[in-house]
């Protein structure tokens, strides 16, 4: 895909994006006179920083539950014989 084919997907300015190609951030080649670059790298770049920030919102909410450390109680369920 082209580099602004690929900041569209990535939802990012193609200057952005061409920075990160340049810091060695996404996997890109240029044939040519401009970018190219497998969709699957754009995929998997993606999924990388999808799973980073959402941890970091997992981590961030953990630190600031007043609940921490603290067990949630699951209701018991009776079985009639």
């Amino acid at each position: 895909m082209s580099l602004v084919e690929a900041a569209d997907t990535l939802k990012m300015h193609p200057h952005t994006l061409e920075k990160l190609i340049r810091a060695g951030e996404i996997a890109a080649g240029k044939p040519g006179r401009s970018y190219v670059l497998l969709t699957r790298d754009v995929l998997a770049y993606a999924e990388k920083i999808i799973l980073r920030d959402t941890a970091d919102r997992i981590r961030a909410a953990r630190a600031a539950s007043p609940q921490r450390g603290r067990k949630i109680a699951t209701p018991q369920v009776r079985v009639a014989h």
